[in-house]
């Protein structure tokens, strides 16, 4: 009877026992699970983070500049007479400016955001004139030339611009195109070719970051209260440039002529130029000699036409920088994209068409 009783309280013991481990039990533990202050990586630790391989291009704002690469404006003088057209990697370029040099003939200085991005031809590459050294100047760029009217080398000498005549010794950054040299002409021939523009910067020892800052920033825009679904510039009696908004590719197709006449400018590729801004700078033109013109390039009114509007703007030069601002002074902000600049004489205001 004894045993019994021994029996029944070792077996209550053994269930109080049974009870207690399992109230001390957690299943989430197991024999191989880490300690509560482990030191094992969580998904955020072990997550690793990608550089950047772009950064903002200075003339247009978008992030398309590699890292790597320099951004110190690289500025061509091109020719822009019906010879010279269709231009070769024209397309290519961040910036342009077209004014007329003589005869009522534009020319175009196609700039680039660094040695890197040039094309690997680029043509075709004509001489120095005095308007073009002086914006070129103002942006801190290297200026890129085939000789030049007498007036914009005596420039040159005095400029603060750092120079590369395709005509001197360029190191192979520049040669004749035997096609364009039998079809058009040797002085229509002379292309400037990007990978060799770079060992040739290098070897001049120019300096590679920007030197002078850009002439606007990118952002908010505001809006315009003025017409800018089309546009047309008028240069000279011998050339008229138009420019129609696209309003799908928020962008500008270029046109040599007028609105109702115009053709396509393309380049020899088959590409037409399309910019997200157009500037229009009015200004003093005036005979520099009894060959060629220049602007005085100290101040000024202008138009800026972007997103299917324009609005009213001024610009301000000197030989550290060009500005341009809204007309209460504020500095200008554009919209990210490439910008074509048409600076033209005061008496053209009347003849700037905006629809």
């Amino acid at each position: 009877m004894l045993n019994k009783k021994i029996r029944q309280g070792i077996a209550a013991a053994c269930c109080l026992c049974l009870v207690f481990l399992s109230s001390c039990f957690n299943p989430q533990d197991t024999a191989g699970s880490e300690p509560e202050n482990s030191s094992a990586p969580t998904a955020e630790q072990t997550t690793t983070t990608t550089a950047p391989k772009f950064k903002a291009n200075p003339l247009t704002g978008i992030e398309d500049v590699k890292i790597a690469d320099w951004e110190r404006p690289v500025a061509f003088m091109i020719g822009n007479n019906d010879k010279s057209r269709p231009q070769l990697g024209i397309e290519k370029a961040d910036m342009y400016f077209e004014a007329e040099t003589e005869g009522g003939i534009t020319r175009i200085m196609a700039v680039f955001a660094g040695a890197a991005r040039v094309p690997e031809k680029l043509g075709p590459i004509r001489s120095a004139r005095t308007p073009f050294i002086k914006i070129a100047e103002s942006l801190g760029a290297i200026y890129c030339h085939a000789g030049g009217s007498r007036a914009g080398l005596a420039f040159l000498k005095t400029a603060d611009v750092d120079s590369i005549n395709a005509l001197g010794s360029s190191g192979g950054a520049f040669d004749r195109d035997d096609t364009l040299k039998n079809t058009k002409g040797t002085e229509y021939s002379l292309l400037a070719h990007g990978s060799m523009m770079l060992a040739r910067i290098k070897a001049l020892k120019f300096k590679t970051q920007p030197l002078k800052p850009t002439p606007f920033g990118f952002g908010e825009t505001g809006t315009g209260s003025g017409a800018g679904d089309k546009v047309q510039v008028r240069f000279s009696g011998a050339q008229t440039v138009s420019f129609q908004y696209d309003t799908q590719t928020k962008l500008y197709s270029k046109y040599n002529g007028t609105l109702e006449k115009g053709t396509a400018h393309k380049s020899y590729s088959g590409k037409t130029l399309t910019v997200s801004n157009i500037i229009i700078m009015y200004d003093e033109i005036y005979w520099e000699n009894k060959t060629t013109k220049d602007f005085r390039l100290i101040s000024g009114n202008g138009v800026l036409v972007s997103g299917g509007a324009s609005r009213q703007i001024r610009w301000n030069r000197n030989k550290d920088r060009l500005q341009f601002a809204e007309r209460d002074g504020t500095p200008l902000n554009i919209s990210p994209g490439k910008t074509y600049i048409c600076l033209t004489d005061l008496s053209n205001i009347d003849k700037t068409m905006l629809a």
